[in-house]
C-alpha cells in the first residue's frame, strides 16, 4: 500500500523511485504511482514530474507518463506546449491506450468507448492498436482485444481472435475470454475461436468453469411479439460490499438480442431478494410500471439466450447491442446452457396430448388463459388496438360484430403471417415461464395454441377471439371512468 511506502521511506526517495518507473506501461503500477504521489508532498514530487514533462531527451512514454500523473491524481494542467513536440509520436497513442486501460479496469464502458471510436476508423487503426497492446502486459490487453474480436468487420475480428488466443497461452484472464466467445459470437468466428481453444488444449490449457453461486436468472413475462426480459445477476460476495451484477438482456425468440444494459457495483439492497426456483417476483422501479418476473435455473436462461442469438445471426445486416458484447463474457462464463427434457419438449412439433381438439374446447382454454395474471402484457395489446381503431357509436349490442369485424381487419393485414408466426414463437416462451412456475395447465394451454396459432382462421381463432373481447371490456372500462371535461362556453 502506498501509505506505509510513505511511513517506510521518504519523500525523497519515494519521489525518485516515481521517476524511475514513468516509462513502465503497466496500468497497475501507474495506478500506485498515482496514488503514491497523491501521498508525497507537492513541492517534492510535482517538480520532478514537471521537469520530466519538459525534457525533451525523456521517452515520449515518460513524459507522457509524467503528464498523467500531474493532470489525473494531482489535478494539475500542464502547458500543451510542453508537449507539442510529441504530435504523431506512437507513445501518445500508446499512452492513450494506457490510460483507457487503467480506467476500463474500474469501468469497463471505457473499453467499449475506445472500441467504438476505433471501429469509426479503418481497418488500419484496429491493427495498429493491436500493435500497440502488443507492448502492454497480456492481462492488460485481454479487455480490449475481447471486444475487437467481436468486430463486425471479419479481418478485423480474425486478428483480435489470433491475439486472444496468443494471449490465452500464459493468460488465465485471455483464456476464459476465448472460451465464452465460443458461445456467443458470429458464426464464422465460432469455429476459429473452437479451433483455437482445441489448439490450446493440446498445450494443456484448459478454462477452468468457475463456480456459479450467487448468480441468478430471472425471466420476464412476454408480449404478444415475444420480446422478454431476461436477467442475470449476481449478489455481493459480502454483504457489505457494493460489487454486485446485474446484466438485463431484452430478447425475442424470432428477432434474436434487442437491447442490453449491466451494472456491476452494485449493493445488495439493489438487487431483487433471492427466491426459491419457480417463484415469481414483483420488480418495482421509479421509472416504469412494476413488472414480474420469475426465478429459473442460470442454465435454462442461458439456453433461451443461445436460442435468440442463433434467430440473430440469421439477420444479417443486424449487429449485436454494443453492451451485450461488453458483458457476454459474465454470461457465458459457465458454458452453454441447457433446459429439461420435460421442457425442451416445449419448443418442438413433437408433444403428446396436443392433438386437434375441438372449438369449443379451444374457446374454454382461450377463456382461462386469457384471464391468467401472466398473459397481462397480452390483454394490453387487446385493449390498445381498441383505443387506436375506428370510433363505433354503440357499443353495448355489438361486441360480436366488433371483435368480428376488427378479426377480419387483422386478417387482411399483409403482415398478418408474420404476426401469428411472431405470437407462436411468444407462446411457446410463454408456455415455458408458465411450466417454471408450476402451473401445468396453463402452460399446456400456452402451448396448445402455439401450435394451432398459424392453421386456424383469424376470424375464428378463440385465443384472438378471447384477446379482443378482454381488451374492448378494458377499454370500455377505461373510457366511461375518464372524467368529464365540459365544453368551453
Amino acid at each position: 500500500h502506498a501509505s506505509d511506502l510513505v511511513s517506510q521511506f521518504s519523500p525523497e526517495q519515494l519521489a525518485a523511485a516515481v521517476e524511475r518507473h514513468l516509462g513502465n506501461p503497466s496500468s497497475q503500477l501507474r495506478g500506485g504511482l498515482g496514488e503514491l504521489c497523491r501521498l508525497l508532498p507537492p513541492a517534492t514530487i510535482v517538480p520532478r514530474l514537471q521537469a520530466t514533462v519538459a525534457d525533451r531527451k525523456r521517452t515520449a512514454l515518460e513524459r507522457m507518463g509524467a503528464v498523467v500523473l500531474l493532470e489525473r491524481y494531482l489535478k494539475l494542467s500542464v502547458a500543451p506546449a510542453l508537449t507539442s513536440d510529441l504530435v504523431g509520436n506512437d507513445d501518445i497513442a500508446l499512452q492513450s491506450l494506457m490510460e483507457a486501460i487503467a480506467d476500463g479496469q474500474s469501468n469497463r464502458h471505457v473499453y467499449l468507448e475506445y472500441v467504438t471510436q476505433m471501429q469509426e476508423h479503418g481497418s488500419d487503426v484496429a491493427e495498429m492498436v493491436l500493435g500497440l497492446l502488443n507492448r502492454l502486459p497480456p492481462d492488460d490487453q485481454t479487455g480490449i482485444v475481447r471486444l475487437m474480436a467481436q468486430d463486425r468487420r471479419a479481418q478485423v475480428a480474425h486478428a483480435a481472435i489470433e491475439r486472444l488466443t496468443s494471449l490465452a497461452s500464459t493468460s488465465d484472464a485471455a483464456l476464459q475470454a476465448l472460451s465464452a466467445l465460443a458461445w456467443t459470437a458470429a458464426p464464422a468466428a465460432v469455429e476459429q475461436v473452437q479451433r483455437n481453444l482445441r489448439k490450446l488444449q493440446f498445450m494443456g490449457r484448459r478454462p477452468a468453469m468457475p463456480e456459479s453461486t450467487g448468480w441468478r436468472a430471472l425471466l420476464g413475462l412476454t408480449d404478444v411479439s415475444g420480446y422478454c426480459n431476461l436477467w442475470l445477476l449476481r449478489a455481493p460476495t459480502e454483504p457489505a460490499q457494493s460489487n454486485g451484477v446485474l446484466v438485463s438482456i431484452l430478447f425475442n425468440p424470432t428477432q434474436g438480442v434487442v437491447q442490453c444494459s449491466g451494472a456491476e457495483m452494485l449493493e445488495a439492497s439493489q438487487l431483487p431478494a433471492p427466491q426459491p426456483l419457480g417463484s415469481a417476483t414483483t420488480i418495482r422501479s421509479p421509472q416504469a410500471e412494476p413488472s414480474t418476473m420469475l426465478e429459473i435455473p442460470l442454465p435454462a436462461a442461458r439456453w433461451l439466450l443461445q436460442q435468440a442469438l442463433s434467430a440473430h445471426w440469421q439477420r444479417a445486416a443486424v449487429d449485436l447491442p454494443s453492451d451485450y458484447k461488453l458483458y457476454n463474457d459474465l454470461v457465458w462464463q459457465f458454458g452453454p446452457g441447457q433446459l429439461s427434457e420435460a421442457h425442451l419438449s416445449i419448443f418442438t412439433d413433437a408433444g403428446s396430448g396436443l392433438e386437434a381438439p375441438h372449438l369449443d374446447q379451444l374457446a374454454a382454454a382461450a377463456s382461462q388463459l386469457v384471464s391468467h395474471p401472466a398473459m397481462k402484457f397480452w390483454r394490453l395489446w387487446a385493449t390498445k388496438i381498441w383505443s387506436t381503431a375506428t370510433p363505433f357509436a354503440v357499443w353495448k349490442n355489438r361486441r360480436q360484430e366488433l371483435v368480428y369485424s376488427l378479426l377480419n381487419e387483422l386478417d387482411a393485414l399483409t403482415q398478418h403471417t408474420q404476426l401469428l408466426e411472431g405470437m407462436a414463437a411468444a407462446l411457446r416462451l410463454q408456455s415455458l415461464w408458465l411450466a417454471l412456475h408450476g402451473d401445468a395447465e396453463a402452460a399446456h394451454q400456452a402451448l396448445l395454441f402455439s401450435r394451432w396459432m398459424r392453421s386456424l382462421p383469424v376470424p375464428q381463432n378463440p385465443l384472438l377471439i378471447e384477446l379482443l373481447h378482454a381488451g374492448l371490456a378494458a377499454h370500455t372500462q377505461r373510457t366511461v371512468s375518464l372524467p368529464h371535461t365540459p365544453a368551453s362556453p
